[in-house]
């Protein structure tokens, strides 16, 4: 290192802890807007750059780098989203929470070359508005974000592992295997952003179909048991009773555990669900308060209702044994677990049976 480049680099220490600061209060805006704007990505990181890193830049580029303070990227924030289509509302946020400067940030996806390699995402160079409240010292500090989706930043990371910098790196029919992955990754991004919309459109259709009591043919997925779960007024009833034996609140989960259950007990359509609620009500309500009642229970999950609804076929249907022990074995990798659940059945259906009579 020359003797130039290092009396210059004396700045990277002083800046290093102002750009630590920076990073904090920039982290807390960003988490702050996502939450804002109901946006969840996978994830938000950030880094500094080393000294070392700065020096090889400084060094690579010294007409255009004179000082640390020169670079915009010193501080870098990287947010990957699931689906591509999250992007652009995220940057608009951005512009909204930060000053973006327009000469410096580059949207690839506009200026890539449609036949050339390489994979594409936003790159903003922002800095803290002086006008709310933010350390003065800490204002006017360019720092970049880049907004990827997960395939983006696994080509990205990819392409960095190799090495690959520019289409003359490597040979020409490797160069074109790389872009055959590339066009592949792009077009999964566009197809994971369509299925996303065709399940939120599909649970529309549900709930709607649920309101006006028309969703009997649907079949038992665990969007429809979802929906079910949380619209059906029967559904809703049961568990309002159940949760009435012990005075305990309700913590919303997935019923996702119960899906290949219902299946295996012949619970195909939604309309299958609503006579299965019917026909075991009573019964799982009897099970329910013989063990709730009294309890100091503080909070059921909110699948309680399917739990004793299934308890309650188990034990006044007419399932034989070797078959309820194959219930308990979906997804039980312990037989024995599964053999002290289907012993207690049977307590509980002669028990029961014997209280009935």
């Amino acid at each position: 290192m020359n003797t130039d480049l290092k009396k210059r680099l004396e700045e990277y220490d002083i800046l290093a802890d102002i750009y630590r600061r920076l990073s904090i209060v920039v982290s807390q805006v960003l988490e702050k807007t996502m939450s804002d704007t109901d946006l969840r990505p996978m994830q938000i990181v950030s880094r500094i750059k080393t000294k070392e890193s700065v020096a090889e830049k400084m060094s690579h580029k010294h007409d255009k780098y004179h000082y640390v303070r020169d670079i915009n990227d010193l501080l870098g924030f990287r947010i990957i989203f699931y689906f591509s289509d999250q992007m652009d509302i995220c940057a608009e946020a951005i512009k909204k929470a930060f000053n973006v400067d327009p000469k410096r940030s580059k949207d690839k996806r506009q200026l890539i070359d449609p036949t050339a390699f390489g994979y594409i995402s936003l790159h903003y160079i922002c800095s803290l508005p002086e006008d709310q409240g933010y350390p003065v010292e800490l204002c006017g500090r360019n720092f970049e974000i880049q907004i990827r989706t997960v395939l983006q930043h696994t080509w990205a990371e990819i392409e960095h592992d190799l090495g690959y910098k520019s289409e003359f790196d490597i040979p020409r029919e490797i160069r074109r295997e790389f872009s055959r992955v590339a066009g592949l990754l792009e077009v999964a991004d566009e197809v994971f952003v369509n299925l996303k919309k065709r399940i939120g459109d599909y649970k529309l259709e549900v709930c709607e179909s649920i309101s006006n009591d028309e969703a009997d043919d649907m079949t038992l997925d665990l969007i429809t048991l979802t929906e079910y779960m949380n619209r059906s007024r029967t559904m809703t009833a049961l568990l309002s009773d159940i949760s009435a034996v012990s005075g305990a609140g309700i913590k919303e989960v997935s019923p996702e555990y119960y899906v290949e259950r219902l299946h295996f007990l012949g619970i195909q359509t939604l309309g299958d669900l609503k006579r299965f609620n019917t026909e075991e009500y009573d019964h799982a309500l009897l099970l329910a308060r013989n063990v709730l009642a009294d309890k100091d229970i503080e909070e059921l999950i909110s699948t309680v209702g399917f739990f004793y609804l299934c308890r309650a076929r188990l034990v006044f249907g007419d399932m034989d044994e070797k078959r309820i022990y194959r219930y308990y074995r979906i997804d039980e990798t312990d037989p024995g677990y599964a053999a002290e659940q289907t012993e207690h059945i049977m307590y509980l259906r002669k028990l029961m049976r014997h209280d009935a009579h």
